[in-house]
């Protein structure tokens, strides 16, 4: 039988021809699904033979990628900040560029409103990444989990259960911020925000995902629009509130403008993801950000 070092080469290999991005590091992370090994037994245990039953369930992994399915529908899971969720075609994959924003809202959670028991909003909720995150790290808060499509909040209530915070997260159906019962303090969102015309142009695996959750409208703004609107028409917002959106750093110019439109005497705000881009435009009712 092969053992673990030639399994993960000829996966790398395999991945590799058809010019799969991270095909060595997916090649690993299918190798350590399929053997249920940790990430530095791979590297420890190179000589451990390989079984037929295992290498047949590699195989189905490995022709199901080639397809350019992702990963992530794949192994029905991904890692967020440090959690691990359950995601499929019904929900958007979570990126470590939407991490941004739940280090922000915990950061002015805990610094700016740490006297209050918060109520937040995650609007679009998708697998409950969020939510789930901000039910993990503020104990005292509750989140309101709003997305608009059952199958998708069937996930996030999986996720919800599996990591124990349901008394702290109520999972709402809705449009945006209409199902709220009561106005909040933050309201977080990751809403679809690419062009619509942009979307056949991505890469074979976004292809894969729910178009309702990718697609912004003409130019990417609309939903986020309507959801200023609607924070700036009703009473969901508290006074001192503050909304966290994110969005392509090419829109923050224009997401600003639509910003200060609905909320003149807000301050408005950029935060950069990890790589240093504006990720995170922040509305701030109150007109002061906690310092830095």
């Amino acid at each position: 039988m092969p053992n673990l070092r030639s399994i993960i080469q000829d996966t790398h290999r395999a991945l590799e021809v058809v010019g799969i991005p991270d095909a060595r590091l997916e090649s690993e992370v299918m190798v350590m699904d399929v053997m249920r090994m940790p990430r530095q037994s791979i590297f420890a245990e190179q000589e451990t033979e390989v079984s037929a039953q295992q290498q047949e369930q590699l195989a189905t992994i490995i022709q199901r990628r080639l397809t350019r399915e992702p990963l992530a529908y794949i192994l029905n899971h991904r890692e967020f900040y440090g959690v691990n969720l359950l995601v499929n075609s019904d929900v958007l994959i979570p990126r470590p560029e939407t991490e941004t924003m739940v280090e922000h809202a915990l950061f002015m959670a805990l610094m700016g409103m740490e006297s209050r028991e918060l109520i937040i909003a995650d609007v679009g909720t998708g697998s409950g990444a969020i939510a789930i995150n901000l039910a993990i790290h503020l104990p005292a808060a509750h989140i309101y989990a709003i997305d608009a499509f059952d199958p998708t909040l069937d996930v996030a209530a999986y996720n919800i259960r599996m990591h124990n915070v349901t008394d702290r997260v109520t999972l709402l159906k809705g449009d945006l911020l209409e199902p709220l019962p009561q106005p909040v303090d933050v309201v977080v969102a990751n809403l679809p925000y690419l062009p619509t015309a942009r979307i056949p142009t991505l890469q074979p695996e976004v292809q894969w995902e729910p178009v309702a959750a990718l697609d912004g409208g003409p130019d990417g703004l609309e939903h986020i629009r309507r959801l200023l609107q609607q924070a700036s028409d009703s009473e969901r917002l508290k006074p001192h509130g503050v909304i966290l959106l994110e969005m392509d750093p090419e829109q923050m110019s224009d997401a600003q403008t639509a910003a200060n439109q609905a909320f003149p005497d807000a301050e408005v705000s950029m935060e950069p993801d990890l790589s240093g881009r504006d990720r995170v435009l922040v509305v701030n009712l109150g007109g002061t950000s906690p310092d830095y």
